[in-house]
């Protein structure tokens, strides 16, 4: 999905796509600006936004794109139409 991002303290606006959302978190590609792990930004989709805090950054190779993982600090927020029903996580052992 398209979205539109702000990085805190900054009126340029940058555009990207998602690759991934849930409630907690999205992650991002296409983003050809600049930006460090820890800033806060906005995401907005559609007419809604929500406050997100950059954990990683990975560049693609050979381009100018870089995809970003972003955790949500407004998980009440429905940034994407609807809540995600809660899953455990697969990685987490079995009793």
């Amino acid at each position: 999905m398209p979205v539109r991002l702000w990085i805190a303290g900054s009126e340029d606006s940058h555009l990207a796509h998602t690759l991934d959302v849930s409630n907690h978190g999205v992650q991002l590609g296409g983003y050809r600006g600049e930006m460090k792990v820890g800033d806060e930004i906005v995401i907005q989709y559609r007419r809604t936004q929500a406050q997100f805090r950059v954990a990683w950054i990975t560049a693609r190779e050979n381009s100018s794109e870089k995809q970003i993982g972003a955790e949500c600090l407004e998980p009440g927020k429905q940034v994407w139409g609807e809540l995600f029903p809660e899953q455990s996580d697969e990685y987490e052992e079995k009793e």
